[in-house]
Parts: structure tokens; C-alpha cells; sequence
């Protein structure tokens, strides 16, 4: 779908949300079993339609509670529900994770996003002003999205390893409390810490917070801090019931994380807590105390020293990020060197990206955690993410030829990866080269491809399912079993 189109659906879709909650005055009785985790629940407007599911134990049909709707890139329903549910259990929210919203055309998302709303609402009594999203990678930005084309009916947003859309982005005032989330090994990690710079400018509720980890769904326990800050952004903006015991515990519990991070000499992580604390608790609490300690730490050496390398660390990413793309683009346009000129320009940049990349692999193996190793996770993970969704984008336009000739180049500089290797394999068979397919398809075998369930359903290998080297790499993987 366009920009126009998806400017045109979003304003649609919150009409019809709006006119969801305006008539959703009737709960129905459900016999769910609460406490655990349902990962099918089919929306009874259109049962191809479905989501997973978590109703907290202490839930109450005659009182409403917050819900929380998920979006998986690739739409796993279970995984965010299953990474919220104990933050959902302790403080009384429905999750409700799509199984059909994911990355691609908005359209078939925007129809599955307002079944499950409908079928939650229908079903369940919600508080209709604590209605939040949350999502990961492709679905934060879904999550963000909604919650400018619900504007004023999104109360939260948590975004976990991204941002906004390309197109929407940030602008005052935003209309719901936001709080990101990123791996330090994440490449949309500076995206995010950009974002947190953004959002400071704009005014508007936020939090970001970093986790030692990758691309991923933030840890159950991060989980449990966003929700936990949901809550703090409720009381203020009187969206819930003011609760004195509940804002001391909170507190409690992040005073003593933060003086924890000081005592082991996580001096930044301790000025970034402390001034969260001053931040979150203002209104709520005296915080005069906090205010002086993270004004205190900001001019300790190790912040400022802190400061001045996520600043260069930035920079560095950013002109190594180019020159990766430059080396790859270069590669693009000569899949089909013509000219010896031609071919040792090819030639050439096939060596300073192999070269690139081999040091990159080196630097992110390192055992330490280090400023310097999450920095070359960043770029490998992002060389490796652009360079998939380019050739994924190639294939779904069905330009077979362009994509193989791609894939072979990511081959070449990315030899022991079986997932390059087993692309590559399904755009041999779908340009019709059966012996490349199945000689690049053993290669993935030798490599680390395992799944026999993806290659006997994958129909891009349709091609040489009958083929006798196919059947003999499919036998051979369900014999190591």
C-alpha cells in the first residue's frame, strides 16, 4: 500500500474504532481460563482471524480493566503475551497478541487489528481510556501508528527494537505515553537513543531503556518495567485510581535497582536511573533527592566520558554503515561485470566487503561485552538485515534473477551463514536452475540448515520437491533426528 492509501486507512480505521468503543457497553460472558496463556483465540466476526490471549487470575467482568494489544513482525501471537503475562498477572491487564498482523501490505494488518479490538472489547470489559499497544521491531512501528491514527484512544505505546514509521513520525503533541526499548547489540539501537533525544525535545511521556541483547522482544522483566510505568503515566494523567502503596513500591523498587547499578561502579546506568526516577516520580513524590544526585553524577568523569563515546561510537557507526552500503550497492550494480574494468572494479569491492565484514565477525565474537563489540554486532546485524530484505523484496516481485544474483553476492561475503544459503537455494528454484537450487540447498545442510518441517511446506522450493537430490538432502536431515 502508498503513503496516500495508508493515510487514508488510518483515519478509517480510527473511525471505526471509535465507534467500537462508543458501543461496546455489552461484555458477554466467556468461560476462558485465566492465568495461562491461550495461543488461538478465533474472532468470531471472521474466524480466520485470531489472537493469543492472557486473562489475568483476579479478573472481574463486572469491573473493567487495561489491555494491552501486541504485534509480532512475523506474527507470533504467543511470544509477546508470553513475555508480558507476568506484569499482565500482577497488575490485572488483558494481552491479546495478533496472529495475523505482520510485516508487509498495511491493509491485511489494518483488517486483522480491528477484528481483534472488536473481539476483545465484545468479549471482555475494558477500561475503555487505558487501551495501550505494544510491538516488536515492524510491529512497533505498527504499534506507534495506531497510536497516531487512534489519536487520544492509545493510552501507551511500548516499542521494542524500533521506532516510528517512516511515515509518521514524532511530532508534538504526541497523543500517548511512549516507552522503547532496544538491545546494545540491536541495530535500530542509535535509532532508538535518537528517538529518546527527540522525544525530550517534543515534551512529551517517555522512557527508553537499553538491554544487554540483540533485535529482539524486550526480557520478560523489562516487560514488567514498562508496564510498571504505564501504571506511574495513568496516575498522573488520572487515567486510574491513585494508589499511595503502589507508588511507594514502585519507587522502592527502582531506588534500589539504581543504587545497586552505583555500588557495582555503573556510574552512567546510575545517572540515567536516577534522573528516570526524578522524572517519573515528579508530582508523585518529593524527588529533590534524585534531582541532586543525577545532577552530581552528570559531571562525574565516567559520565562525561560516557557521553562523549555513545557520541563517537554514533559517528563511527554511521560512516561505517555507509561504506558498507556504498561497497554493497557497488556489487549490486555489477552482478553482471561486463568489461574487464568493470569486473576488477567488481572485484574490488567483493574484497573490501569481504574484508569489512570478516573484521566485523571477528570484533563481534569477542567474549567481553564491550562498547566495541555491540558496536559490530550493530553493523553485522544491520549488513545482514538490509541485505535480506532487499533480495526478500526482489523475490516478492518475482524478479528471480536480480534476487539470485544478489543472494550469490551476500554467499560470497557471507559464506558460513545457511540462511544467505538457503535464500539463495529458493531463488535458483523459482528462477527454474534446478542443480544450482539443490547444490546451494547441501551447502545450507553443511552449514547449519535443520528444519525439515520449512523445507517440505516452503513453496519456493516447489520446483525440485520431486527431484532426487531434494529427497535424498530431506531424508538425510530427518535421519540425524
Amino acid at each position: 500500500m502508498n503513503r496516500s492509501s495508508l493515510r487514508l486507512l488510518l483515519p478509517t480505521l480510527g473511525l471505526l474504532f471509535a465507534l467500537l468503543i462508543a458501543h461496546a457497553t455489552r461484555v458477554e460472558a466467556e468461560d476462558f481460563p485465566t492465568g495461562k496463556i491461550i495461543e488461538k483465540v478465533e474472532c468470531r466476526a471472521d474466524s480466520s482471524l485470531s489472537y493469543a490471549l492472557y486473562v489475568p487470575s483476579n479478573y472481574d467482568s463486572k469491573k473493567k480493566c487495561p489491555v494491552l494489544f501486541a504485534f509480532d513482525p512475523i506474527a507470533r501471537g504467543p511470544v509477546p503475551v508470553e513475555r508480558f503475562k507476568d506484569a499482565a498477572e500482577t497488575y490485572g491487564y488483558i494481552v491479546a497478541g495478533s496472529n495475523n498482523s505482520k510485516n508487509g501490505p498495511w491493509a491485511p494488518s489494518a483488517k486483522a487489528i480491528l477484528a481483534m479490538f472488536n473481539d476483545v472489547l465484545e468479549r471482555f470489559a475494558i477500561d475503555q481510556q487505558r487501551v495501550y499497544a505494544t510491538g516488536f521491531s515492524g510491529g512497533a512501528r505498527v504499534a506507534c501508528r495506531l497510536g497516531y491514527g487512534l489519536r487520544g484512544q492509545i493510552a501507551g505505546v511500548i516499542a521494542c527494537g524500533a521506532g516510528f514509521p517512516v511515515e509518521t513520525p514524532p511530532s508534538a503533541p504526541v497523543p500517548f505515553a511512549f516507552f522503547g526499548t532496544a538491545g546494545i547489540d540491536d541495530f535500530n539501537y542509535v535509532e532508538m537513543r535518537q528517538l529518546d533525544r527527540t522525544l525530550d525535545a517534543l515534551g512529551g511521556a517517555h522512557r527508553v531503556e537499553i538491554f544487554e541483547g540483540g533485535h529482539a522482544w524486550a526480557p520478560p522483566e523489562l516487560c514488567a518495567r514498562a508496564i510498571e510505568w504505564m501504571e506511574l503515566q495513568a496516575i498522573k494523567s488520572s487515567l486510574r485510581v491513585r494508589s499511595d502503596p503502589l507508588i511507594d513500591a514502585l519507587l522502592k523498587k527502582e531506588v534500589e535497582r539504581v543504587r545497586a547499578q552505583e555500588a557495582a561502579g555503573s556510574i552512567y546506568p546510575a545517572y540515567v536511573g536516577y534522573s528516570g526516577i526524578a522524572e517519573e516520580f515528579k508530582g508523585l513524590r518529593d524527588v529533590a533527592e534524585f534531582e541532586q544526585k543525577a545532577a552530581s553524577l552528570k559531571d562525574s568523569k565516567e559520565v562525561r566520558q560516557a557521553l562523549k563515546a555513545e557520541k563517537d561510537q554514533a559517528s563511527e557507526e554511521r560512516t561505517r554503515s555507509g561504506e558498507l552500503q556504498r561497497w554493497r550497492t557497488q556489487l549490486e550494480g555489477r552482478v553482471s561485470a561486463g568489461s574487464s574494468a568493470e569486473s576488477e572494479d567488481r572485484t574490488m569491492a567483493l574484497a573490501d566487503l569481504k574484508r569489512a565484514v570478516a573484521d566485523l565477525k571477528k570484533r563481534s565474537d569477542a567474549r567481553e561485552s564491550t562498547p566495541d563489540r555491540a558496536l559490530a554486532r550493530r553493523l553485522l546485524n544491520q549488513f545482514m538485515a538490509s541485505s535480506y530484505e532487499a533480495s526478500m523484496a526482489l523475490l516478492d516481485r518475482k524478479e528471480y534473477d536480480r534476487a539470485a544474483a544478489n543472494l550469490a553476492v551476500d554467499a560470497e561475503v557471507m559464506p558460513d551463514n545457511w540462511r544467505v544459503l538457503y535464500n539463495l537455494a529458493c531463488a535458483y528454484s523459482l528462477k527454474g536452475d534446478k542443480k544450482k537450487a539443490i547444490d546451494t540447498l547441501k551447502k545450507s545442510v553443511q552449514k547449519g540448515l535443520s528444519n525439515v518441517s520449512e523445507l517440505e511446506s516452503d513453496k519456493s522450493l516447489d520446483a525440485i520437491r520431486e527431484e532426487a537430490g531434494f529427497k535424498r538432502i530431506v531424508e538425510g536431515l530427518k535421519a540425524k533426528k
